[in-house]
């Protein structure tokens, strides 16, 4: 029986890579004669039956940006990004959209002169940054193991050479490269957190206002607009009874921050 099944399994996985590929092709076609509605469609398609990947949330990031939907399409960039963080053309594409809704964002202070940008980091944050966001952590995990080779190599020339200057390179060497190969492992690690961590999302809705608490209130005016596209930091949340999240509390800097109903924020 285990066998007509694989059988079967081989006769038909074709068929379904065929009409994966079709799909492609439906909206590559699509998004190249202006219907990026339908590129969208397509491409959520080929997400949902097929998982995403950085190339296919690059792409649907890219229909977004064509139909002017900022908000979705930093959801896809910043996606793509944790998945390829040094991809030239999704980082070209998210400094891109990253400049245009800091313009939104200026544009809607009517004549206030504030911040729209996160607060620098401090030292250690930013070189955990990029350590993190510009390397695949398995580049670090490659470089790590190349290292502790070069390592055994080492110890080799010092365990088993009678050369005094061989045993001296295989020592001096040896730590050398165990150094790095830890160091490595430590910038894989951080890399792989980066890629599993939820603590930013960004801004669907076409004009959120901050509100001072995560209730909708008439007394409550609410605080500074961000437009959708804007990349938050998140702080904490609040759910309902059913445990759903129906509040996010946020900060960009000490200018905005305050909370957005959860349906105006994707996590990435």
């Amino acid at each position: 029986m285990k066998n007509y099944i694989f059988i079967l399994m081989l006769f038909f996985l074709p068929l379904f890579k065929v009409k994966g590929e079709n799909v492609i092709a439906q909206a590559d076609s699509a998004y190249n004669r202006g219907d990026y509605k339908a590129a969208i469609a397509f491409y959520e398609k080929i997400a949902e039956e097929q998982g995403t990947s950085a190339a296919l949330l690059y792409n649907l990031g890219n229909a977004y940006l064509q139909s002017e939907d900022y908000g979705q399409a930093m959801v896809c960039y910043e996606r793509a990004h944790k998945l390829d963080p040094s991809n030239k053309e999704i980082n070209t594409n998210l400094n891109y959209l990253s400049e245009k809704v800091e313009d939104a964002n200026k544009a809607e202070q009517r004549g206030k002169k504030l911040k729209v940008t996160e607060d620098d980091p401090n030292f250690f944050r930013g070189v955990q940054k990029s350590i993190s966001e510009n390397t695949l952590s398995n580049t670090w995990a490659i470089w790590g193991i190349v290292c502790f080779l070069i390592f055994s190599g080492c110890a080799v020339m010092y365990l088993f050479s009678n050369a005094v200057l061989v045993r001296k390179a295989g020592f001096f060497g040896g730590f050398i490269f165990l150094g790095i190969s830890m160091i490595c492992v430590i910038f894989a690690y951080m890399g792989a957190a980066y890629g599993e961590e939820q603590d930013y999302g960004i801004i669907t809705g076409y004009k959120v206002t901050l509100q001072t608490e995560p209730v909708k209130t008439s007394n409550d005016k609410g605080g500074e607009v961000l437009t959708r596209g804007t990349k938050i930091r998140i702080i904490s949340e609040e759910t309902d009874a059913e445990g759903k999240v129906i509040w996010y509390k946020v900060r960009l800097n000490s200018d905005y921050n305050g909370w957005i109903p959860a349906e105006n924020l994707s996590v990435i």
